[in-house]
């Protein structure tokens, strides 16, 4: 795991370096050091992802910590609440089976007649209801 955080330490402290760097590009290619930082960006991937010596490791291994931090407001905020508040109360308590979802219809302005710009006719629900046959 130190092994894995150091090289991509690495790679991103040389990438920062190549791609931050104050130089204007020059006109000619060939005066400029990219062989040396591919090769050196090449090593470090080696390092990284073709290292026969280090062990992979198993997920188990792995221990994510959460960090809870307090929040502080300056104030107490129990005076501004009810008395045994429970801001979870209820929370799980919906049967949505016995909610009706309304769609509300808007209507839309474009500032103009979308007419002008249609063909004569147009009609957008045109071959929408199709059946198809079947030939028995």
């Amino acid at each position: 795991m130190k092994l894995v955080f150091l090289m991509s330490s690495l790679i991103l402290a040389a990438s920062t370096v190549v791609t931050d760097s104050p130089n204007e590009e020059p006109d000619d290619l060939s005066s400029y050091k990219t062989e040396s930082v591919l090769s050196e960006k090449a090593h470090l991937e080696t390092l990284l992802f073709h290292n026969p010596d280090a062990e992979p490791i198993a997920i188990e291994d792995i221990h994510v910590l959460e960090l809870e931090e307090e929040v502080c407001y300056g104030f107490d905020t129990s005076k501004y609440l009810p008395s045994n508040f429970n801001p979870l109360k209820g929370k799980h308590d919906l049967d949505w089976s016995k909610i009706d979802l309304v769609e509300l219809d808007e209507e839309v302005n474009l500032g103009f007649d979308t007419k002008d710009y249609l063909p004569k006719g147009f009609n957008p629900y045109k071959g929408m209801y199709k059946h198809a046959r079947c030939n028995k």
